[in-house]
């Protein structure tokens, strides 16, 4: 009933930050007989309040995910020793190269055949690839005996 004997006030969130308010200034004439002393200006219709939202409505956002670093990178360092079977490098692509004494998996990632000392050295032909080489313990304990 308030709908038909009231309009809704237009208020701006700098004029009325947290309400509005809902009074009928005109009656319409099918409704003068509800009023008291039918129609004088004495009668106020109660008024309504409507909430807004205090905070802003928060949306979804496409961002906000990350995957757990790859560890990827030199294990295994030129001049240290290595175990057989070994992971001496683990990469994307083939910036290392298998070299003696190494084997090549399926991600690229290089691995020691046998026990040994670990030689970094750059490929002759692309100077940005680097070989990767194992010198067995056997023979460096010989050519260090010589």
């Amino acid at each position: 009933m308030f709908g038909l004997l009231s309009r809704r006030m237009a208020t701006s969130a700098a004029t009325a930050p947290c309400r509005c308010t809902m009074m009928s200034p005109i009656i319409a004439p099918q409704f003068q007989h509800l009023l008291p002393s039918h129609g004088h200006a004495s009668f106020t219709p109660p008024q309504i309040t409507v909430r807004h939202a205090t905070k802003k409505a928060g949306g979804s956002t496409s961002n906000g995910r990350d995957s757990a670093g790859r560890r990827l990178g030199i294990k295994v360092w030129h001049g240290t020793p290595a175990k057989a079977g070994g992971i001496i490098v683990r990469q994307r692509g083939k910036k290392f190269l298998k070299g003696e004494n190494t084997g090549m998996g399926n991600d690229h990632t290089v691995f020691a055949k046998v026990a040994g000392v670990v030689q970094l050295e750059r490929s002759a032909k692309n100077r940005k690839r680097i070989i990767v080489n194992v010198v067995p313990e056997l023979l460096r304990e010989h050519s260090a005996v010589q």
